[in-house]
């Protein structure tokens, strides 16, 4: 029902759309399957609904950072496959996910990651596409982290949701990396075990944008 999504959003007066990528039935994501891109050029030119990003919820489930070797390997293939159709669709940010179970939990999960991730970099690059992590990673190790790339096309992608659940202060956060976000997840997640209201644990992110 994916085209169907292009046809709603217009209706809501969108202009972008962020296309997901799911680990399951990956192959029958227009995102990956022969012909895809084309079917989704063909859906913007008839709606004027742009796909911008993609949310790449794919490495979730394996990771680029796995320790399974062959899925790294396997993972990374996927990633440039995806990376030269983001630049055939235009795309400016290409959202990794490192949460949940892809969270870079210890340091050698980093080094890992780093160094899986680092060759992708240099065609982001080239092709002038964003790769916008999202992790739980409190503010200092994920500027750390980010530094490890010395690449201004790894950039954050900041889900408020997830760090008010994380309890992370959301003015140290972008006064940490903030210049570094492209691409932002906005919605409400439990923190502390009880439920977060809207704007309820970002009252600080609300002040630090209307400055």
């Amino acid at each position: 029902s994916w085209k169907k999504e292009f046809i709603i959003a217009k209706e809501c007066d969108l202009d972008l759309i962020e296309f997901i990528l799911d680990f399951n039935d990956a192959d029958e994501n227009p995102l990956l399957k022969e012909g895809g891109v084309d079917e989704i050029k063909s859906v913007i030119k008839t709606t004027g609904v742009s796909v911008q990003t993609i949310c790449a919820d794919y490495f979730m489930e394996v990771p680029l950072h796995s320790k399974n070797s062959v899925t790294a390997n396997e993972s990374r293939e996927v990633m440039l496959n995806l990376l030269d159709k983001a630049k055939s669709l235009n795309v400016t940010n290409i959202v990794i996910p490192c949460v949940d179970q892809s969270s870079l939990d210890d340091q050698e999960a980093v080094e890992r990651f780093v160094e899986n991730l680092s060759p992708v970099v240099k065609i982001a690059e080239k092709h002038g596409i964003n790769l916008s992590l999202e992790t739980d990673l409190a503010p200092k190790p994920f500027l750390d982290l980010l530094n490890k790339f010395d690449s201004s096309r790894v950039t954050v992608n900041y889900d408020i949701g997830n760090s008010a659940a994380l309890g992370f202060d959301s003015e140290e956060e972008l006064l940490t990396y903030g210049d570094r976000i492209t691409d932002i997840h906005i919605k409400d997640r439990v923190l502390a075990g009880g439920p977060v209201r809207l704007g309820e644990g970002n009252a600080d992110f609300a002040k630090f944008f209307s400055k």
